[in-house]
């Protein structure tokens, strides 16, 4: 089936490269271009699109009006902000509108990734009931401009430690809860870390980055009282299986970039829970219900009642923001290993070990998968590194 792109910017060359742009994204993909909000409008009156890239200035319709009436009536399209404002307030704007910001001039070549990403991964949500619930206006939560700026900035052979201790500064409601968290338990420093400086210094820069991603993540929920009731231990949860998952990584020897996403992979493992509650109180007011009364696993009552899982929901997320796919099909995954045909130790693997192998959790390891792999003798190592703290 194929993928339908609809791009809408009122500068004509621009228009023809995003028509372009299609022959890069390959078989499956339909691309259109129109110049304003009105005929972009008229085109999703007669057919869905799965992703729609906007412009924000056009004469007219400007690109937030044309995008909230997307998002009000057919949010089922993920929505992709372009702009050339560099003002942090218009982008704050955009990011309650859109899943994701782009800055004029365009990269195409990480546009073109992202779309293609997306589409790949629209499976996971292809139910349109849940689709239209979780791409609602509001309903996803994106990625904060502060994580975006950072991500820049580690991709530019001239930044350094002091610019992105800066970067971080900057947001004082994300910096004080970073050293919350570094100053906890689960880091095992012995010292008081009291500038973020001094915490990009000492976790790293991905963990650092991993870690304001799910601190945005997470904050997106606080308010609702059915999340703080039904879920106010899955952070510190999350958080324990994040670095869990990079210690056992570690472990194994993977390189170093790998167990910074086996970090990130289980901080955010189960933010589809968030998603799917925040989204629809009452249907997982009926999950949980089911769960306990046919005494199913949590995920298995998910597919009951919305027909996917928090994981799939997860995942689909983390496309939209452009994590890493490895990070993606790790949270897809966490509850059915059978389906990813794991070669190797992976992030998957990991948030599989680091949920089972926690002191006092009742067992339901993949033996058959370890024993294939050859690693059912790690277990005890495995076992008592989780078992002692950082």
């Amino acid at each position: 089936m194929h993928k339908r792109l609809l791009f809408v910017d009122d500068e004509p060359v621009l228009r023809e490269l995003y028509l372009s742009l299609g022959q890069n994204l390959g078989y499956g993909h339909e691309v259109h271009a129109v110049a304003n909000g009105s005929e972009a409008l008229k085109l999703l009156s007669q057919s869905s699109f799965d992703v729609i890239v906007s412009d924000l200035a056009m004469p007219g319709m400007d690109g937030i009006e044309f995008l909230n009436e997307v998002a009000e009536d057919f949010p089922e399209s993920a929505r992709i902000v372009v702009s050339g404002f560099a003002d942090h307030l218009k982008i704050a704007e955009c990011l309650t509108i859109g899943h994701r910001f782009f800055s004029k001039p365009l990269n195409f070549q990480t546009l073109a990734a992202l779309l293609k990403r997306i589409c790949r991964y629209s499976y996971l949500v292809s139910d349109e009931r849940v689709r239209r619930m979780v791409c609602g206006n509001a309903a996803l939560p994106t990625p904060p401009e502060t994580y975006l700026r950072l991500t820049e900035t580690l991709h530019s052979p001239y930044s350094d430690l002091e610019e992105v201790g800066k970067i971080v500064e900057q947001d004082a409601g994300l910096s004080t809860k970073l050293l919350h968290i570094v100053n906890s338990a689960q880091f095992g420093i012995s010292r008081q870390i009291v500038t973020p400086a001094e915490a990009v210094q000492i976790l790293g820069l991905e963990v650092l980055k991993a870690l304001m991603l799910g601190v945005k993540a997470f904050s997106y929920y606080d308010e609702n009282p059915f999340i703080r009731t039904t879920f106010k231990d899955l952070w510190n949860h999350s958080l324990k299986i994040a670095v869990g998952s990079r210690k056992l990584a570690v472990m194994e020897k993977l390189s170093a970039e790998a167990c910074e996403e086996c970090f990130l992979a289980g901080l955010l493992h189960d933010i589809g829970k968030l998603i799917l509650a925040a989204n629809a109180e009452k249907q997982y007011q009926l999950v949980l219900d089911l769960s306990k009364k046919a005494a199913l696993p949590l995920h298995q009552a998910e597919v009951g009642i919305f027909g996917c899982t928090h994981a799939q929901i997860g995942a689909y997320l983390l496309a939209l923001w452009g994590v890493p796919d490895s990070v993606i099909r790790a949270i897809e995954h966490h509850h059915s290993l059978e389906h990813a045909k794991i070669p190797e130790f992976d992030a998957l693997l990991a948030v599989h070990l680091a949920q089972n192998l926690q002191p006092g959790r009742k067992r339901q390891l993949d033996m058959a998968l370890l024993r294939k792999l050859g690693l059912e003798n790690r277990i005890p190592e495995w076992e008592h590194a989780l078992s002692v703290e950082n």
